[in-house]
């Protein structure tokens, strides 16, 4: 493991230098309370996804790569979905690598922060934790600037039956003139996850608690599965099975729906987050 520290001047006005911090590794292994039925709105507009691509055994994801994608998610929550996948740790899913090996999000060095469909920060983040959330807030509002709303998701009914979890996803496509492969993948994530963190200089935190952190994919792989373009509002229920020691006050599920370019890349089209 090394750290990558690169420094650059900041905007002309203000005399900072930032540094980025990160680990390297070769590879990565990489509600609704009373159940009633809601009106289904699925709003015409993008959000961008947010991916920390982090491990718990990296010391400057602790110091600054946790902290960074927090400050974005305080900053630009209603405009973007985000989640973590841990990488070589605890807390991995392996499906969940082939989005973090995707090569529009790969690198050998986390932490690593994706927004849209490229890397914020490919090798490590910044050392100033409030110029992290701001480059990814700056990254999520260019890639709604420049996308046309082409479908859109929304997710309701979060319920645990029996020994699954479960979530209504719904969607449908605002411009069906579009072509090409499309695909809706559906992930459950866990806020308040407490794991031991290595933190750059200072002692392992052993009550480190990881938010939005991925625990199960619901569709068959993490691209999903296909979908039809079509002007109609598409509905399913995916399921996951629920691991006892979750907390299912602190989960939420995240559809996202990606256009297949080809069997090894993925370009991500919308999303939302419950």
């Amino acid at each position: 493991m090394k750290k990558s520290i690169l420094r650059f001047s900041a905007m002309a006005m203000v005399a900072l230098s930032l540094t980025f911090i990160g680990c390297s590794k070769d590879d990565d292994d990489s509600s609704n309370p009373d159940n009633s039925t809601p009106t289904v709105t699925i709003e015409q507009k993008n959000k961008a996804i947010v991916i920390d691509i982090t491990g718990t055994w990296c010391p400057p994801c602790g110091a600054y790569g946790i902290p960074g994608f927090n400050d974005a998610i305080a900053k630009g929550k209603d405009k973007m979905v985000p989640f973590a996948i841990h990488v070589s740790d605890p807390l991995s899913v392996s499906a969940m690598n082939d989005v973090a090996n995707l090569g529009r999000f790969k690198s050998n060095s986390v932490p690593r922060i994706a927004a849209g469909n490229g890397l914020v920060f490919p090798a490590g983040v910044f050392s100033n934790i409030s110029a992290t959330g701001d480059k990814i807030v700056s990254s999520v509002d260019t890639f709604i600037a420049n996308n046309p709303v082409v479908a859109g998701v929304t997710l309701n009914n979060l319920k645990v039956d029996g020994s699954n979890i479960s979530i209504d996803v719904h969607s449908k496509f605002f411009n069906t003139a579009v072509t090409g492969d499309y695909q809706i993948a559906v992930y459950f994530y866990e806020n308040g996850v407490i794991q031991s963190q290595k933190i750059s200089g200072q002692p392992d935190n052993a009550n480190q608690q990881h938010d939005h952190t991925i625990r199960a994919v619901a569709t068959p792989t993490a691209w999903g599965e296909a979908i039809t373009i079509s002007g109609d509002v598409r509905t399913k229920t995916y399921t996951a099975p629920m691991n006892a020691a979750w907390k299912f006050q602190n989960m939420g599920a995240i559809a996202i729906i990606w256009k297949k370019v080809s069997s090894s890349d993925y370009l991500y089209i919308n999303g939302n987050i419950k």
